[in-house]
């Protein structure tokens, strides 16, 4: 959504203006990768207003740290542009179709009319204000487009009025990502394929409430709602309905790209079949030597074959490898080398991991890796420390699998210092009482646990007790907690 600015915009590249640190959620996007859907390695967000006869964006780019972006022109409508870093505004008025401005991170921009024939396309001016910034870890595009709705002048300005619910415009954000070692493109709105350039995949952007728009059946060849269908076999645990799905698309007249993130989903589900024989086979299409190699290791650490991921890939120099691959290569292999006690190797390549990793639901699992490798393996309880509390973050509570072990390791290296009340305190974090099933147990044992250490028996008995008796946990953790109580009866400590 576009509505009204929350305050004048400067455009300078700082976005500290209200309209940005105040701007709405339903006007805020991220990008994702373009061909699949999913994360990129490097994320982008977008946010969108309208002041007077102006469209604005505020456009961030994340970076690896200490990493230069890649500059190929300074010039005004330079096709070398295109060779290195930059983003895209595609611009569908209800009065044309469409407009192409693209700015690097130096400020060039190129500005392009598509309505008008090839040879012409560059004869018309945006008349844009850009600003770019370069950070330590990012580069900000900030940008006023000035809208028109005199048709007289077609070669300067947008044509067009603010987009509304009645007469929306259609738009992509994109971004492209050069380096030697591979090349990155995202999109608010992916198009499943090798281009940005399918006006019919662009989303809607108009001011008002959210609006569900009437859509044609997608073609039956839509490469990413075959992807998303079959990954919803996955999640529905229907692992053979997902092989077959995801071999069927990978048979298609698809990109490399598409092709091995097919197989590799196809893989996934073969080894939760433990289909050995099958994974291997599926593993063997994949077209990208890199993703094969990461598919590999993650197959062997699923048959509990660390020390094979080990002594197969331990020299592996995946800093070769295209850099979208990275994140994933480095984590198998850290993974591999904590579970064989390789600990400074897998604090090395966790630690490269991250750098390669933009996935919001991934990265909570590498530090969490990256602790317990810390923690019982280098027995560096502040590099632990570190590690888990990024996990968490500065969230007042927490809620799922890493978060709660994240919870434990931390109240745990509290618990050793002696600092019983702060780990208490790290506990409480995770509302147990709305727990059921193995986190119910398993928290409740360590709360006890710390109240036993601390010396508050009573306290622990009680936890211990209650949890013994509670039939909402797991067998295991009841029998757990009556020996802890029958422990603390033979001791004489009640």
């Amino acid at each position: 959504l576009v509505g009204e600015a929350r305050s004048q915009i400067v455009i300078d590249g700082k976005l500290d203006e209200a309209a940005w640190t105040e701007c709405p959620v339903a006007a805020t996007g991220s990008l994702r990768e373009l061909q699949i859907g999913g994360a990129p390695t490097f994320g982008t967000t977008v946010k969108a207003a309208w002041l007077g006869n102006n469209v604005y964006f505020a456009i961030r780019c994340n970076e690896r740290p200490g990493e230069q972006p890649n500059i190929t022109s300074t010039k005004k409508d330079d096709s070398a542009l295109w060779y290195g870093d930059c983003i895209e505004v595609l611009l569908e008025t209800e009065s044309r179709s469409y407009y192409q401005i693209a700015v690097n991170p130096a400020g060039a921009i190129a500005d392009l009319d598509r309505s008008s024939g090839k040879s012409a396309w560059f004869d018309w001016d945006a008349q844009a204000e850009v600003a770019t910034h370069i950070g330590e870890d990012h580069w900000i595009v900030e940008m006023r487009i000035p809208v028109t709705q005199d048709e007289n002048d077609p070669l300067h300005q947008v044509i067009g009025r603010k987009p509304t619910q009645s007469l929306p415009w259609h738009i992509n954000i994109c971004r492209q990502r050069v380096r030697d070692d591979g090349t990155e493109h995202s999109a608010l709105s992916p198009t499943g394929a090798a281009s940005f350039h399918d006006v019919m995949k662009f989303a809607h952007f108009y001011d008002g409430r959210s609006h569900q728009f009437d859509a044609a059946e997608p073609d039956d060849d839509n490469f990413l709602m075959a992807y998303r269908d079959a990954t919803e076999l996955v999640q529905q645990r229907k692992h053979a309905g997902a092989i077959t799905a995801f071999t069927a698309l990978a048979d298609r007249k698809i990109t490399d790209i598409q092709k091995s993130s097919a197989l590799e989903q196809a893989v996934a589900s073969a080894r939760l079949l433990k289909d050995d024989d099958l994974a291997s086979r599926l593993t063997s299409r994949i077209p990208i030597d890199a993703v094969k190699k990461t598919v590999l290791m993650q197959t062997l650490l699923a048959q509990q074959k660390a020390d094979e991921v080990f002594a197969q890939f331990g020299r592996e120099d995946i800093g070769t490898w295209p850099f979208w691959q990275r994140g994933a290569g480095y984590f198998a292999r850290g993974r591999a080398s904590a579970i064989t006690k390789a600990g400074r190797e897998a604090d090395a390549d966790l630690t490269h991991a991250l750098e390669f990793t933009g996935d919001s639901r991934l990265r909570p699992s590498i530090w969490l890796t990256m602790g317990n490798n810390r923690e019982h393996t280098l027995n560096s309880d502040d590099g632990a420390l570190s590690a888990y509390r990024e996990v968490i973050g500065s969230a007042a509570s927490v809620g799922g699998t890493d978060g709660f072990t994240a919870v434990q390791g931390i109240a745990r290296i509290q618990a050793r210092r002696g600092q019983y009340d702060e780990a208490l305190a790290t506990l409480r974090k995770v509302d147990i009482d709305n727990l059921r099933g193995f986190w119910r147990g398993s928290m409740l044992l360590a709360v006890g646990e710390t109240l036993q250490a601390a010396g508050r028996l009573d306290e622990a008995i009680t936890v211990y007790r209650s949890a013994s008796r509670d039939e909402t946990i797991e067998p295991r953790h009841q029998k757990a907690a009556g020996e802890a109580l029958k422990e603390l009866s033979q001791t004489g400590n009640r």
